[in-house]
């Protein structure tokens, strides 16, 4: 096969182009100039990135550099935007391509001079390492790594829920690097309890008899549920079987535990009677699943917390209540409507309440169990419970963060109800702030009287007034100030929103899109997640942690 039927054997899904004749003819000869893997490896600046990522990975990001020239220079073209994206196993956003393709074939080919502009192996050399680096680079993306939150939503899933105060963190290192009394008794030197270091200061502050922990509260309803209702039936509410995220559902989880879901009342209506009249000899208990991730509004009935617990102990069998969102302090201090209470429930009857470490308490991911002493111990000796016990850093977070609330401002010391506590005003402050630097990098002169209009952008009746301010005409991007709402997130307090201020970058014209604007900053340097709403990508200011606005200051000038 001669080398003109070899140039157009095009990978499906690429588009072909035509190949220069004195490219053709000097194929193989370049194909020989490219460099060899060992000379590559005994680089200095690649031993440097060895150091960096180690050697195995970057041997590996060699040997794809070097095939996607081979294949550039086998087809005289570059090599397509599906297969790069398999190569570096990055999503390649659409501005990509055209910047890629443009450079690789300005790098091949000399369309003006009708020659190749590789003409030696130190041009190759230079080409493999950028390559190199594009792929290492693509590659420690993957890696967990610190990113600034700017969706607004403060119990974010995806981005680890709730994050620890940096004092707490602090007390943790010394634990996390050494040897601990995770299951020590010190006082006697005999094996203790590796829950023993929060249960006290938890029982204090819920009014429970006994606490225990496992991984996350999947597992704590999974081991209760095993425990106390395996083999009988457990009586839930219809209207509470939900799906926690990740198409998990209860009834799933709860099937697993060996109990038999007996479903009662309606979607919208459940009442006492419709338990009393489900139970049988076989019934276990009875559950309540606290709708923390929706709403049923409107025509809506749910017995109260005590009728369903004096129902239950009236039939000698437990009262258990799924939390979820693991509620300790009084939401209507942070301008949120009110939430159920582990201490609440447990005053009001509930024998065990199951709840979240990492959502509204402030912690680390942990699904804790607290109520009848008991029940405790009845589940801390199943077999389960080795299988789902937590670690030292789960135990001595738990510890830290439960002791906040007996001794210290949770405001201060919890990140959580730290950012809840922001007022618009202080919100305003911080977009003000950034947009007084960005104005001050893009060589913009921002006054009282002419920098900010209000009128750049009419908004429609019912919509947020935005604000915006003089900018360079060359600029790709139009920045505004815009009123939002932001949310707790996590599956807690559905509904229930607080006032908040964003930094839109808005398009300037259609070079580039919201889309891509948010992918270039998920890849600076310390990666912003923010959220796109009609073409503009928004950066909310209530979930900023300290430290993170001067950050965003300096990874803006890199847009």
């Amino acid at each position: 096969m001669g080398d003109r039927d070899q140039a157009s054997e095009v990978p499906e899904g690429q588009k072909s182009r035509e190949v220069p004749e004195g490219f053709r003819k000097n194929r193989n000869e370049l194909l020989r100039k490219i460099p060899k893997i060992d000379r590559l490896m005994e680089m200095e600046s690649v031993k440097a990135q060895c150091e960096l990522y180690g050697y195995q990975i970057v041997l590996e990001a060699a040997r794809k550099a070097q095939e996607q020239l081979r294949e550039v220079l086998r087809t005289g073209s570059c090599i397509g935007s599906e297969e790069s994206c398999l190569e570096t196993g990055r999503q390649e956003s659409p501005a990509d391509v055209p910047k890629r393709n443009a450079d690789e074939s300005e790098c091949l080919y000399d369309e003006k001079n009708k020659e190749q502009n590789i003409q030696s192996s130190s041009t190759f050399e230079q080409y493999l390492l950028v390559k190199m680096q594009e792929i290492l680079s693509r590659q420690d993306q993957r890696r967990m790594q610190r990113v600034i939150n700017a969706t607004g939503v403060i119990l974010h899933t995806n981005l680890g829920r709730a994050p620890l105060g940096e004092k707490l963190v602090f007390e943790l290192v010394p634990l996390m690097t050494g040897y601990t009394n995770l299951e020590m008794n010190l006082e006697d030197g005999k094996r203790g309890s590796r829950y023993d270091h929060f249960s006290e200061n938890l029982c204090r502050l819920t009014g429970a008899e006994a606490c225990l922990a496992v991984n996350n509260n999947a597992a704590a309803v999974l081991v209760m549920l095993t425990a106390l209702a395996s083999g009988g039936e457990t009586i839930v509410s219809r209207g509470e079987l939900v799906e926690i995220g990740g198409k998990f559902r209860i009834p799933d989880v709860c099937c697993q535990s060996g109990t038999t879901l007996v479903e009662v009342g309606t979607t919208n209506r459940t009442y006492l009677e419709d338990y009393q009249n489900a139970v049988t000899e076989n019934t276990a208990a009875f559950l309540k699943v606290h709708t923390s991730n929706y709403q049923i509004t409107g025509f809506t009935h749910e017995p109260a917390v005590e009728e369903l617990a004096k129902a239950a102990h009236s039939h000698g069998i437990p009262f258990l209540v799924d939390l979820g969102s693991g509620c300790l302090a009084d939401m209507v201090a942070y301008g949120l409507q009110s939430e159920r209470r582990v201490q609440e429930l447990l005053a009001k009857g509930a024998d065990l309440v199951a709840f979240s470490g990492d959502k509204l308490l402030g912690g680390p991911q942990a699904g804790i169990l607290a109520g009848r002493r008991d029940l405790i111990e009845k589940i801390s000796k199943h077999p389960l419970m080795r299988a789902l016990r937590i670690d030292k850093f789960t135990a001595a977070a738990l510890d830290r963060t439960v002791s906040l609330y007996l001794k210290a401002d949770i405001r201060k010391e919890i990140p959580v109800y730290e950012m809840m506590s922001r007022s618009a005003a202080q919100l305003e402050t911080m977009v003000q702030e950034l947009v007084t630097e960005i104005a001050s990098f893009s060589g913009e002169h921002i006054s009282e009287t002419n920098s900010w209009l209000n009128s750049w952008e009419k908004p429609l009746p019912g919509q947020p007034q935005k604000r915006g301010f003089n900018q360079d005409a060359n600029s790709r991007f139009l920045f505004e100030i815009v009123p939002t709402t932001n949310v707790t997130g996590g599956g807690t307090t559905p509904g229930k929103t607080l006032p908040g201020f964003a930094l839109g970058i808005k398009p300037r014209d259609s070079s580039i899109c919201a889309e891509e604007i948010s992918h270039r900053l998920r890849t600076l340097s310390t990666p912003v997640i923010g959220h796109i709403q009609d073409d503009c990508v928004y950066l909310e200011m209530r979930t900023l942690l300290p430290g993170d606005l001067e950050i965003l200051k300096k990874e803006l000038k890199d847009l």
